[in-house]
């Protein structure tokens, strides 16, 4: 039933709505879209401490594009690498529950300059979650002891990044409501329910990657593997407000030419 919805989704087009894999492909900030019709397959990277970058070195392809995910691990890895530095690389960051603040960014613990070196290497696209980065000042934060600011706390944005994230090509907001999980379970009873971001993306990139098959007129769609994304019983924490069990359903029998890399 879950399979059939998803199809659904991604298959039967409303004549008065725009079509879901358009919409998903659509969504991605341009310079992306660029890369995923160059490139062959889509890693999603999870923020697991158990990923170390030998395994990263193992698995990563010239023709790969990246996915991370808010305060992403191994960042100096990922900017400076010479296989994975030329790889095209879109950034996932999170809204931070209500608040003008993304997870990953300033004033939270961030990755600037790992991204001001990537952007210098490579295709580099962000995606906010459900609203644009406002640039907060520490007061804003609503909860600064979760992450508390040190001397070494990069607060001020370079030039370069600061203009590509005011970049339509570079820069997109990405709806926790969107086409590509309108079959998604929230619970009502919690406020900020919501697909994890991880799950956001695969769905989003699931769909995307029907239009680009279509536009390259190929056979096969782009081929996709998620790295590190585990099991509920052997996952340390779990926010309440996901579906948790919705997602694991689903991802337990992955869709053609999807790879789901279990690492603990």
């Amino acid at each position: 039933m879950m399979r059939n919805t998803l199809q659904n989704l991604l298959y039967n087009n409303n004549y008065d709505q725009p079509d879901t894999s358009a919409a998903a492909f659509n969504t991605l900030p341009s310079i992306i879209q660029q890369a995923l019709l160059q490139q062959q397959r889509i890693v999603l990277i999870a923020n697991n401490p158990s990923i170390n970058t030998a395994s990263l070195e193992a698995l990563l392809q010239p023709t790969d594009m990246l996915v991370l995910f808010n305060d992403f691990i191994h960042a100096d890895f990922f900017a400076n690498n010479p296989i994975v530095r030329d790889l095209p690389k879109l950034l996932f960051f999170r809204q931070i529950g209500d608040s003008a603040l993304h997870f990953g960014l300033p004033p939270r613990s961030n990755n600037l300059t790992a991204m001001l070196d990537m952007a210098k290497q490579a295709p580099l696209g962000i995606l906010f979650g459900n609203t644009d980065y406002q640039f907060p000042l520490p007061a804003d934060d609503p909860n600064p002891n979760d992450d508390p600011i040190t001397a070494s706390r990069i607060l001020d944005i370079p030039k370069l990044l600061n203009d590509l994230l005011h970049s339509d090509e570079h820069c997109r907001v990405l709806s926790e409501q969107h086409s590509v999980v309108a079959d998604y379970p929230i619970f009502a009873d919690i406020h900020s329910s919501a697909p994890t971001s991880g799950f956001l993306l695969y769905r989003l990139l699931l769909a995307a990657r029907l239009e680009v098959q279509q536009r390259q007129d190929v056979e096969t769609p782009l081929s996709i593997v998620m790295l590190g994304f585990n099991d509920e019983d052997r996952t340390a924490h779990f926010w309440e407000g996901h579906n948790w069990a919705f997602e694991r359903r689903e991802l337990a029998t992955p869709f053609d030419s999807v790879e789901i890399i279990r690492q603990y």
